[in-house]
């Protein structure tokens, strides 16, 4: 598929290439499809294995994946929460998500928590482009007409070159080339835990704020549970190999609220792994001729407000509405870097605030942060849950078959 360069237009016969096949690159290719585009989807793995953490959908995401008309088979695979609650280590309720009285009573989503392979899965199994596997971009030449290189020596030029390879993104530095991620002190330990959960946390997620970690998760259904944790990076250090790890963790978390002693006590040891904590600082551009970043590439965030997959999301709907209605990718670009970049930047702030808030080493300031917590009125923690769904980026030109909510 190709066209003639010359005119600048972009209409159904331009060549979109996206490099980056995780969530936000397979929404993306899915809202071109639904728009006549043929895209073609470049993924660094090798093959798409199910492997990986867990992710909590909030609302503004399956909003956007209702417009795709995706929705209904994530609530089915996924688990629907009925709850969600942000606790103190001795258990009290520091704040709690009550879903049915905002989320699921105004925007007709709640929250789902679903596994990361299983989200994949359903992107991948709704769509018709190509997308081919093996495929790392090590760099982009010329953004104006630009050469995508990649490992294998492949080399690609399509009309418009669409980034979503995330954090340390190769695609990036032909947008922002001294952009490059920063680090919180900290490191993020996740698994997937086969565990029996008693009924009554089958259905709620939790995060339990402590004194220098943070922990927490989700059921995914069929006996999983999502678990997270975050310790200093000295602590990290100190722990050498996976029995350590899991020895340290059913120490440390073992009188916190249940489940999380259920579910430490059922780590396996090759089921854990551990990552840093990333963000990217606020690019002053997302686009540079026809080389444009979505997601991770345009605006990385750290995990702790749960956006990082909704705000991909989000960018795939309103990048590919914005292509459909401008005569020219500069045009397209500046409606949608207008349309996502302040909204997304600052939920990246905000999850980076969180991140401090939540790895707070110190036993005072733990005590009082989760005082402060506990403290905001309920109607100001619903106000603000109510301002991000409703700003949720929905174009009023996006097409798919709505779903009836969960």
């Amino acid at each position: 598929m190709s066209r003639d360069r010359s005119t600048g237009r972009v209409d159904e016969t331009t060549d979109v290439a996206i490099v980056g096949g995780g969530i936000c690159g397979l929404t993306a290719a899915i809202a071109l499809e639904r728009r006549g585009w043929e895209p073609t989807v470049y993924e660094a793995a090798t093959e798409y294995r199910p492997v990986g953490a867990g992710i909590l959908l909030q609302t503004n995401a399956l909003l956007v994946l209702d417009r795709l008309g995706v929705a209904e088979r994530v609530r089915e695979t996924g688990v629907p929460l009925d709850d969600s609650a942000i606790r103190s280590p001795d258990d009290r309720v520091l704040k709690r998500f009550d879903l049915d009285r905002v989320e699921r009573d105004e925007f007709c989503y709640g929250f789902v928590a679903i596994h990361r392979a299983d989200l994949q899965r359903i992107l991948l199994d709704d769509l018709d482009a190509t997308v081919r596997t093996g495929m790392e971009c090590e760099a982009v030449i010329d953004a104006d007409r630009p050469i995508a290189r990649f490992a294998d020596g492949t080399r690609i030029s399509p009309d418009v070159l669409v980034g979503a390879d995330g954090i340390r993104s190769a695609v990036r530095d032909a947008v922002a080339p001294e952009i490059e991620p920063r680090t919180l002190d900290g490191v993020c330990y996740r698994a997937i835990v086969d565990v029996d959960l008693p009924e009554r946390h089958r259905d709620r997620g939790l995060e339990v704020w402590g004194e220098g970690s943070y922990t927490g998760g989700a059921p995914l259904g069929d006996g999983r549970f999502y678990w997270f944790a975050t310790v200093s990076e000295a602590t990290a250090a100190d722990l050498n190999g996976p029995h350590e790890v899991v020895a340290a963790f059913r120490e440390r978390f073992g009188a916190f609220p249940e489940p999380i002693p259920l579910v430490v006590d059922a780590l396996a040891l090759d089921d854990v792994f551990a990552t840093g904590l990333a963000d990217l600082p606020a690019l002053d551009r997302w686009s540079r001729g026809s080389v444009v970043l979505a997601g991770d590439a345009a605006h990385g965030m750290l995990p702790f407000a749960g956006q990082g997959a909704a705000q991909s999301i989000e960018d795939a709907l309103a990048l590919v509405d914005a292509i459909a209605r401008h005569a020219d990718p500069a045009a397209a670009f500046k409606a949608y870097e207008d349309d996502r970049k302040a909204r997304a930047d600052g939920i990246r702030a905000e999850a980076r605030r969180l991140g401090r808030l939540g790895t707070v080493q110190s036993p005072l300031g733990a005590r009082l942060r989760n005082l402060a917590v506990g403290l905001v009125p309920d109607a100001l923690f619903r106000r603000f849950r109510r301002r991000r769904a409703s700003r949720t980026s929905l174009p009023d030109g996006a097409v798919g078959d709505a779903g009836s909510g969960s």
